[in-house]
Protein backbone atom coordinates (compact mmCIF):
# COMPACT_ATOMS: atom_id res chain seq x y z
CA UNK A 1 0.00 0.00 0.00
CA UNK A 2 2.91 2.48 0.82
CA UNK A 3 4.44 2.11 -2.63
CA UNK A 4 0.92 3.25 -4.51
CA UNK A 5 1.04 6.07 -1.89
CA UNK A 6 4.32 7.05 -2.84
CA UNK A 7 3.80 6.47 -6.55
CA UNK A 8 0.49 8.56 -6.72
CA UNK A 9 2.24 11.48 -4.77
CA UNK A 10 5.28 11.01 -6.82
CA UNK A 11 2.99 10.94 -10.30
CA UNK A 12 0.84 13.93 -8.73
CA UNK A 13 3.96 16.36 -8.05
CA UNK A 14 5.72 15.80 -11.05
CA UNK A 15 8.31 13.72 -8.95
CA UNK A 16 8.16 10.45 -10.29
CA UNK A 17 11.53 9.20 -11.52
CA UNK A 18 13.18 5.77 -12.43
CA UNK A 19 15.91 6.20 -9.82
CA UNK A 20 12.98 7.05 -7.12
CA UNK A 21 11.45 3.69 -7.47
CA UNK A 22 14.20 1.94 -8.50
CA UNK A 23 13.30 -1.97 -7.52
CA UNK A 24 9.91 -0.95 -6.51
CA UNK A 25 8.10 -2.96 -9.47
CA UNK A 26 10.06 -5.59 -9.34
CA UNK A 27 9.42 -5.95 -5.29
CA UNK A 28 5.33 -5.62 -6.37
CA UNK A 29 5.49 -8.50 -8.45
CA UNK A 30 7.47 -10.99 -6.17
CA UNK A 31 4.70 -10.13 -3.53
CA UNK A 32 1.99 -11.84 -6.51
CA UNK A 33 1.73 -15.49 -5.32
CA UNK A 34 0.91 -18.84 -6.98
CA UNK A 35 -3.16 -17.55 -6.47
CA UNK A 36 -2.59 -14.71 -9.31
CA UNK A 37 -3.36 -12.23 -6.81
CA UNK A 38 -0.82 -10.02 -4.35
CA UNK A 39 0.06 -9.98 -0.88
CA UNK A 40 1.41 -7.69 1.95
CA UNK A 41 5.14 -8.86 1.19
CA UNK A 42 6.69 -12.18 -0.89
CA UNK A 43 5.28 -15.38 0.04
CA UNK A 44 1.74 -13.94 1.80
CA UNK A 45 -2.04 -14.71 0.90
CA UNK A 46 -3.33 -12.56 -1.83
CA UNK A 47 -5.82 -9.93 -0.26
CA UNK A 48 -7.94 -7.35 -2.10
CA UNK A 49 -6.60 -4.22 -0.82
CA UNK A 50 -3.04 -4.88 -1.90
CA UNK A 51 -3.77 -6.50 -5.04
CA UNK A 52 -5.27 -3.42 -6.13
CA UNK A 53 -2.18 -0.79 -4.69
CA UNK A 54 0.13 -3.36 -6.24
CA UNK A 55 -1.37 -3.10 -9.69
CA UNK A 56 -2.20 0.56 -9.33
CA UNK A 57 1.37 1.35 -8.35
CA UNK A 58 2.43 -0.91 -11.20
CA UNK A 59 0.48 1.15 -13.64
CA UNK A 60 1.72 4.85 -12.25
CA UNK A 61 5.39 3.10 -12.73
CA UNK A 62 4.35 2.03 -16.37
CA UNK A 63 5.71 -1.73 -15.39
CA UNK A 64 2.87 -3.95 -15.11
CA UNK A 65 3.53 -6.03 -17.51
CA UNK A 66 5.71 -7.57 -14.85
CA UNK A 67 2.64 -9.63 -13.44
CA UNK A 68 1.25 -12.70 -14.52
CA UNK A 69 -2.02 -11.07 -15.58
CA UNK A 70 -3.81 -14.10 -16.50
CA UNK A 71 -3.32 -14.77 -13.26
CA UNK A 72 -4.41 -12.44 -11.91
CA UNK A 73 -7.17 -12.02 -13.90
CA UNK A 74 -8.42 -15.74 -12.75
CA UNK A 75 -7.80 -15.01 -9.22
CA UNK A 76 -10.03 -11.30 -9.39
CA UNK A 77 -12.73 -13.21 -10.91
CA UNK A 78 -13.10 -15.64 -9.08
CA UNK A 79 -13.27 -13.46 -5.62
CA UNK A 80 -16.88 -12.43 -7.27
CA UNK A 81 -19.61 -14.20 -5.42
CA UNK A 82 -22.33 -15.64 -7.42
CA UNK A 83 -25.01 -15.95 -5.23
CA UNK A 84 -24.12 -12.11 -3.60
CA UNK A 85 -22.75 -10.37 -6.08
CA UNK A 86 -20.11 -8.66 -4.39
CA UNK A 87 -16.19 -9.60 -3.48
CA UNK A 88 -14.62 -11.39 -1.21
CA UNK A 89 -11.10 -9.66 -0.12
CA UNK A 90 -9.44 -13.39 -0.16
CA UNK A 91 -10.60 -16.83 -0.59
CA UNK A 92 -12.74 -18.37 1.89
CA UNK A 93 -13.93 -15.11 3.33
CA UNK A 94 -17.14 -13.02 3.14
CA UNK A 95 -17.75 -10.49 1.04
CA UNK A 96 -18.13 -7.02 1.70
CA UNK A 97 -18.93 -3.26 0.40
CA UNK A 98 -14.46 -2.60 1.17
CA UNK A 99 -13.38 -5.89 -1.09
CA UNK A 100 -15.84 -5.23 -3.23
CA UNK A 101 -14.21 -1.68 -4.00
CA UNK A 102 -10.70 -2.66 -4.31
CA UNK A 103 -11.62 -5.51 -6.59
CA UNK A 104 -13.98 -3.55 -8.69
CA UNK A 105 -11.23 -0.78 -8.98
CA UNK A 106 -8.41 -3.50 -10.45
CA UNK A 107 -10.53 -4.88 -13.03
CA UNK A 108 -10.36 -1.63 -15.13
CA UNK A 109 -6.45 -1.54 -14.25
CA UNK A 110 -6.33 -5.04 -15.85
CA UNK A 111 -8.42 -4.71 -18.36
CA UNK A 112 -6.05 -1.50 -19.73
CA UNK A 113 -3.08 -4.16 -19.30
CA UNK A 114 -4.57 -6.59 -21.32
CA UNK A 115 -5.96 -4.81 -23.86
CA UNK A 116 -2.32 -2.78 -24.51
CA UNK A 117 -0.79 -6.65 -24.70
CA UNK A 118 -3.20 -6.88 -27.69
CA UNK A 119 -5.71 -9.38 -26.05
CA UNK A 120 -8.44 -10.08 -28.51
CA UNK A 121 -10.45 -11.61 -26.02
CA UNK A 122 -11.64 -8.50 -24.38
CA UNK A 123 -14.72 -6.55 -24.79
CA UNK A 124 -14.74 -2.61 -25.14
CA UNK A 125 -18.16 -3.28 -23.40
CA UNK A 126 -17.56 -5.59 -20.38
CA UNK A 127 -15.37 -5.25 -17.42
CA UNK A 128 -15.13 -9.15 -17.19
CA UNK A 129 -17.60 -9.68 -13.82
CA UNK A 130 -21.28 -9.19 -13.42
CA UNK A 131 -21.76 -5.81 -12.96
CA UNK A 132 -25.45 -5.56 -12.23
CA UNK A 133 -24.92 -8.28 -9.46
CA UNK A 134 -22.23 -5.90 -7.69
CA UNK A 135 -24.42 -3.13 -8.11
CA UNK A 136 -27.44 -5.10 -6.15
CA UNK A 137 -24.98 -5.69 -3.42
CA UNK A 138 -23.90 -2.64 -2.55
CA UNK A 139 -27.23 -0.74 -3.10
CA UNK A 140 -29.41 -3.82 -1.06
CA UNK A 141 -26.55 -4.42 1.44
CA UNK A 142 -23.90 -1.83 1.93
CA UNK A 143 -26.14 1.41 1.99
CA UNK A 144 -26.48 2.93 5.57
CA UNK A 145 -29.93 4.03 6.51
CA UNK A 146 -27.97 7.56 7.94
CA UNK A 147 -25.65 7.69 4.88
CA UNK A 148 -22.56 6.82 3.33
CA UNK A 149 -21.75 2.79 3.08
CA UNK A 150 -21.06 -0.68 5.28
CA UNK A 151 -18.38 -2.72 5.42
CA UNK A 152 -21.52 -5.50 5.38
CA UNK A 153 -25.20 -5.59 6.68
CA UNK A 154 -25.60 -5.12 10.28
CA UNK A 155 -22.51 -3.49 11.16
Amino acid sequence: RSAYCAASVASLTNLLSPTLFAGTAEWIARCQNWEGGIGGVPGMEAHGGYTFCGMAALVILGKEYLLDLQSLLRWVTGRQMSFEGGFQGRCNKLVDGCYSFWQAGLLPLLHRALHARGDTSLSMRGWMFDQAALQEYILLCCQCPAGGLLDKPGK
